[in-house]
């Protein structure tokens, strides 16, 4: 018996020494290639190829199952150059004709104005664990649909590369501006028959964490931007110059909207109101070819992309003579030119989430001049009153009440101390939406032979993260206890993080706070 109990010991351990990544990720990208071409003509080529081998049933059934195309055949052209899956065993498994389905982007489904495009979902067949895939496929833009060669790819994936080749080309007499963002591989550069190529080639690339949240500002995913665009504000251009649509329908709409106003900040809200009240249609810039509908259309059909809706709130706004400007937020870049119109995370003319975050993102407006926006305060001041009686509370044996210190449901311990605490630990920076300062005071008032048996006790945490503190003070018929939260570090690194922990801990802690009362009648 002890023994067989030793050789499966040795086996377990010689597997865990041989199959390392398939204990440590669900699959694995041997090759993950990104190439970007635009011609003399304006026409463009996107070619992907990739080799993903799978480890789990995950990743074989949900994960990596299918893979997702989205063109307008209309001005796009989608050629699949080859498709199959390599078997453990090395067989080769071609993918079916009847697995290649298109179907509309969901994102487009109520949409009508953008029923024409297509989403080809490749149905990957002939799989199982340690199995490839291998997918090589073209988006062809004819010349006139796409203005520029414009670029913005997330480097990390779900699972590991092992090597991977990112790619433009563009006419040697073009301007190219390009840049690898939170990263610093430097491309090769090279000039061949007039045309400029540009390549990266990045090996073992760590993946992104599945559960939590990555962007760029946080600093915690690479990106590479490029754009054939001379300038920021000549790309900006293209969006610009389909906005300021004051036609007879849109001013109608805004002085009806707004008559019962009686200052500018009540247009402002009403108005925001209608177009907020609109559909949202998900569709991305680049998705929908850098076009944005006329401020009338978006009205009759009661629907918009964000791009689209921050049009027309502008547009109502100029209406009634309140001056308006729209504003995009861009990845901050060394070269302010890289980050053409897919770099875009948003376009807007209010917003406050956005200010809180402006340290972190470039925000400017529609001809590429810098905006400094006016940040929200998050300061919370808070005052609450607490009667202690015999009658009040909870009563518990032996002339005991118990009572709770009022919690802190809005605040930061309301949603994001426990959404950004999940873990004890973080592999990846954190990047907090905005610097929560919350003074929370309980005045408790105690009746006539009551005398507290259980109170917090005066306590003070503070880190490079900030401070949270929590203080007692009692007098002959009153207790007053104040909480605070004060936080300085909005950007948190892994090795940060633990002090972030620490407080969080602590300051959701203060609010669990019982209350122990006994009567001394």
């Amino acid at each position: 018996m002890k023994n067989i109990y030793y050789y499966i010991a040795i086996l377990a351990m010689l597997l865990s020494m041989a199959l390392p990544m398939q204990a440590a990720s669900e699959a694995e990208f041997g090759k993950l290639s990104k190439a970007y071409t635009i011609h003399t003509d304006g026409s463009q080529e996107m070619r992907v190829q990739k080799e993903l081998t799978l480890f789990t049933h995950a990743a074989m059934n949900s994960l990596y199952g299918e893979s997702f195309i989205i063109y307008n055949p209309e001005f796009q052209e989608l050629k699949i150059h080859e498709s199959y899956t390599r078997q453990k065993d090395g067989t080769i498994v071609k993918t079916p004709a009847n697995a290649f389905v298109e179907v509309l982007p969901s994102a487009a489904a109520d949409a009508p104005a953008y029923n024409g495009l297509k989403e080809m979902v490749v149905v990957h067949t002939g799989l199982e664990l340690g199995a490839t895939i291998y997918l090589d496929y073209s988006v062809i833009t004819r010349p006139g649909y796409l203005p520029e060669l414009d670029v913005c790819e997330q480097i990390e994936e779900l699972s590991p590369i092992k090597e991977y080749i990112f790619s433009l080309s563009v006419p040697e007499n073009k301007p190219l501006h390009y840049e690898l963002l939170n990263g610093k591989a430097a491309p090769a550069v090279k000039t061949t028959d007039g045309v400029k190529t540009v390549t990266w080639i990045l090996r073992n690339v760590q993946p992104r964490p599945r559960m939590l949240d990555v962007s760029l500002p946080a600093g915690n995913v690479q990106a590479i931007v490029a754009s054939t665009y001379a300038s920021k504000a000549d790309a900006l251009k293209v969006i610009k110059q389909q906005m300021g649509d004051n036609r007879k329908e849109i001013i109608e709409l805004a002085q009806k909207l707004t008559a019962d106003t009686k200052n500018t900040e009540q247009k402002k809200e009403i108005l925001a109101a209608y177009v907020q009240g609109l559909g949202n249609c998900r569709l991305s810039l680049s998705q929908t070819g850098y076009r944005l509908r006329p401020a009338a259309e978006i009205i009759r059909s009661a629907y918009g992309t964000d791009a689209e809706k921050a049009a027309l709130l502008a547009a109502l706004r100029e209406a009634v003579g309140v001056q308006t400007e729209v504003k995009a937020v861009f990845p901050k870049t060394e070269d302010k030119d890289a980050a053409g119109l897919a770099a875009i995370s948003g376009l807007f003319v209010d917003s406050h989430a956005i200010a809180d975050m402006q340290d972190f993102v470039s925000v400017v407006n529609m001809d590429a001049q810098p905006i400094s926006l006016k940040p929200l305060s998050h300061a919370v001041s808070r005052i609450d009153t607490l009667n202690v009686t015999p009658q009040a509370g909870k009563s518990l044996s032996d002339g005991y009440q118990m009572f709770s210190l009022p919690q802190a449901r809005n605040g930061w311990a309301g949603y994001d101390a426990r959404a950004t605490t999940m873990n004890t630990t973080r592999p990846v920076n954190l990047l907090l939406r905005y610097l929560p300062d919350e003074t929370y005071t309980c005045v408790i008032n105690i009746a006539d032979k009551m005398k507290p048996v259980v109170l917090p006790t005066d306590k003070k945490v503070e880190n490079a993260i900030g401070t949270i503190e929590v203080t007692v003070k009692k007098s002959v018929d009153k207790i007053k206890i104040v909480r605070t939260l004060k936080l300085k570090k909005q950007l948190i690194t892994p090795a940060e993080y633990p002090a972030y922990y620490r407080l969080m801990a602590e300051w959701m802690d203060t609010d669990k706070t019982t209350l122990l009362f006994q009567s001394t009648e």
